[in-house]
């Protein structure tokens, strides 16, 4: 037995073992696209008067989690141990059963919930643009992230995200309008303009693992991300003079659209900080609900 005298040295620290940075945590766990596709969906709805159930607001933030879920999986089941990994991956990787379940359990709660509540015609949309997503998914992973010679990943994931966001509202319209025709358009460039900011960051890391994006294609376009930040900017206030109506939707995807121009411009931020809150400049509806709320 060693003497009471002595000092007892700490135990090694385990290797392996990474903190997460907090501005990270919703990316880590795949809910900042759900959260931020509920935030569009209430201020879309609000705008043009569609009167969404809590079974609608459900439905696209369940379908949203359970689309990034499984492709966070199946992006990080084709990465190799020892390839440069992102903290995203990292955490899927580590975590790899639990993310399975979750998989499973959003699935069956996301299906019996669409069964259970909507109409023909809604089961349609919603199918057939589930349908859409899931092609998409199955295409981009059995090119393994390879778009070549066409990479449009990016402006896919903009157009798709915006369409299903706005799904709902749109079936709860009497009819559509061109306010509403330009707003949902400008909403889909602020998403692609979100994830073209997100593959620039990340150019290094993609061409380390293989694939092929807008911006591994043409690394010069990355000087062209603040002009059309700003060109977003002007278009939205631009319509809000037209459309007054509307105006906390344009702000909020001119402020959006501002953040975003700055985190383009914090090249000091570490790669996966810069990630995580790209989507979180996009929750700026959030400030317009609790305006509304006073």
């Amino acid at each position: 037995m060693s003497n009471a005298s002595e000092v007892v040295a700490p135990p090694p620290p385990i290797l392996g073992r990474l903190k997460y940075p907090p501005v990270s945590w919703l990316s880590l766990l795949c809910l900042d696209a759900p959260i931020v596709a509920l935030a569009w969906q209430w201020i879309f709805a609000r705008t043009f008067g569609a009167d969404l159930g809590l079974a609608l607001r459900a439905l696209l933030f369940l379908t949203a989690w359970l689309i990034y879920l499984g492709d966070r999986f199946a992006d990080t089941i084709r990465l190799p141990a020892g390839m440069p990994i992102s903290l995203r991956h990292r955490f899927c990787r580590e975590h790899m059963i639990g993310w399975w379940v979750a998989i499973v359990i959003t699935f069956v709660v996301d299906v019996a919930l669409a069964l259970g509540t909507l109409d023909l015609q809604m089961l349609l949309l919603g199918g057939t643009l589930a349908v859409i997503c899931a092609l998409y998914l199955l295409v981009n992973h059995s090119l393994g992230g390879k778009w070549r010679p066409l990479p449009v990943k990016e402006k896919a994931i903009g157009i798709l995200f915006a369409a299903g966001t706005t799904l709902g509202v749109i079936a709860e319209l009497p009819g559509l309008t061109m306010a509403f025709g330009v707003a949902v358009l400008l909403f889909a460039i602020l998403c692609t303009y979100n994830c073209l900011s997100i593959a620039a960051w990340e150019r290094e890391l993609d061409a380390a693992q293989g694939k092929a994006t807008f911006m591994t294609s043409w690394p010069v376009a990355t000087r062209a991300l603040q002009i059309i930040g700003y060109a977003l900017t002007l278009g939205a206030i631009g319509f809000g003079i037209f459309w007054h109506f509307a105006w906390p939707l344009w702000i909020c995807i001119a402020v959006s659209a501002l953040l975003l121009v700055r985190l383009n411009l914090s090249d000091h931020l570490p790669r996966d900080n810069r990630t995580a809150l790209a989507d979180l400049v996009l929750l700026t509806p959030l400030a317009a609900l609790l305006f509304s709320l006073r």
